[in-house]
């Protein structure tokens, strides 16, 4: 299972209950960033929490956890390589394949 410490539960819960939300109403994908924006919203706008602050380096723990969480939804959320879960041997980012000035 994917570690989520170090993120608030009040936002490990409504990510886990707006993802569920978004599975039952018949999405098969979606962002997990936009799930996070959307959680900002509630926190600063309909809760008045002005200082709230969600990292989005966040977004990649809570999705990974969700789906591990949740298999039964897939690959709900696209995720990329990940230096803390691969080797990243496997892994060519966009600048990699691009070839140096001379």
């Amino acid at each position: 299972m994917s570690d989520i410490s170090g993120i608030p539960v009040d936002v490990v819960d409504l990510f886990e209950r707006l993802a569920l939300k978004l599975a039952h109403d018949g999405f098969t994908r979606y962002s997990a960033r936009a799930v996070v924006h959307r959680i900002r919203w509630h926190f600063q706008v309909e809760r008045g929490v002005r200082d709230f602050k969600c990292n989005n380096n966040c977004t990649p723990r809570l999705s990974r956890w969700w789906m591990d969480k949740h298999p039964q939804y897939g690959e709900f959320f696209e995720t990329r390589a990940s230096p803390s879960r691969h080797d990243m041997t496997d892994y060519a980012g966009p600048y990699e394949k691009r070839e140096a000035s001379p």
